[in-house]
């Protein structure tokens, strides 16, 4: 009998192993055995994301990194489960970009241009994970899809208020950094192994791979996911897809759904003299603004504020990078303050200040 059970055993170990799939990562490769995270992965929705850019219309304009929400995605995952995350985590982490529309944020000017807080695929979310079928293969192994929603009272590795660190924005800052040229392949690797999870926060003990992933935000922050240009672009790309959807050109599934080349090129392809004047000008935005100060302007811009101020770990206690680093709390104030006091823009056409 023991013999047999131990040929069992044996049995069930080599079909674990047969079962069990290597993914590539940006950190590596990673062997998984879970079949409700392999499914997950392998799924159209979730490969789906690798057509959707990080960096939303940026790829098309000033930022052509090949960094998408796919890898992205992937990127958290591997940072929560290397620092003994619950699977529940893991799979909240794995998910938590699947939401994202065409030119992920461009989504938040389509549906919120009102209001315009760049959270429009957490109010999808759960909704989302239902119509495209990922809810399903949850169901299909044993989870409810409400109790994988990526919030911060849940998952507090997954979510953090800002300044502090959280896998997703460890993930975009270590991958973006590295993009670049902020940080090599190799001191990415030196961040993740560095960083733990500890009494509910992401705590460094390298402070100068810190202070280098600090600076990167707080360029990003400018350059590319608050800076004019962006704005603008976002704003004209949004204009053309919901005069596509309204000529019928383009679906509201498809904004959903689909990807941003196929939904990028229906708009290239538009018969629309509109549709063709905010994808051209989009193109070249920067040409057709100036900034001025707030009282000369035709709009004032003011943009979410991503920099990271992550605790270090130093002589037993956890301090903020920026209490020990003199310099980086002048460069990060100073970028914070830029960014609250918005841009001032001035159109050089009265006729492109129209919505």
């Amino acid at each position: 009998m023991k013999r047999f059970l131990t040929f069992l055993s044996v049995l069930c170990i080599l079909e674990i192993a047969t079962l069990a799939k290597e993914f590539d990562t940006f950190y590596g490769p990673i062997e998984i055995e879970e079949p409700v995270l392999i499914e997950l992965i392998e799924s159209p929705p979730f490969q789906r994301l690798k057509n959707i850019h990080q960096y939303g219309v940026a790829y098309y304009t000033t930022h052509k990194e090949e960094y998408n929400r796919y890898a992205h995605s992937l990127g958290v995952f591997v940072i929560l489960r290397k620092n003994g995350a619950s699977l529940d985590e893991q799979i909240a982490g794995l998910l938590h970009d699947a939401s994202h529309t065409v030119f992920s944020h461009v989504g938040d000017w389509i549906f919120s241009r009102e209001n315009q807080e760049e959270n429009y695929q957490d109010l999808i979310h759960k909704d989302y994970l239902e119509r495209s079928g990922l809810a399903a293969i949850l169901l299909k192994h044993g989870y409810i899809t409400g109790e994988l929603l990526p919030k911060e009272e849940f998952f507090p590795a997954l979510e953090q208020k800002s300044p502090n660190l959280s896998a997703d924005r460890i993930d975009y800052n270590i991958q973006g950094a590295y993009y670049q040229n902020y940080i090599t392949h190799e001191e990415a690797l030196d961040i993740l192994t560095d960083l733990s999870f500890q009494n509910g926060s992401w705590v460094a003990t390298n402070q100068e791979l810190m202070a280098k992933l600090v600076r990167y935000s707080l360029f990003m922050n400018q350059d590319c996911w608050g800076s004019p240009t962006n704005y603008i672009a976002s704003r004209w790309l949004a204009d053309a897809i919901l005069r596509a959807v309204e000529l019928g050109c383009l679906s509201m599934d498809e904004i959903h759904f689909s990807t941003d080349e196929i939904v990028w090129q229906r708009l290239v392809n538009c018969n629309d003299s509109i549709v063709q004047m905010k994808m051209h000008r989009l193109m070249q935005a920067d040409q057709y603004y100036r900034l001025v100060e707030p009282d000369e302007s035709d709009i004032l811009v003011r943009s979410k504020f991503r920099g990271i101020d992550p605790w270090i770990l130093r002589n037993g206690q956890c301090v903020r990078l920026t209490a020990i680093d003199r310099e980086l709390f002048a460069e990060y104030h100073t970028a914070k303050e830029r960014m609250g006091k918005g841009w001032g823009i001035k159109f050089k056409d009265e006729l492109l200040s129209s919505p």
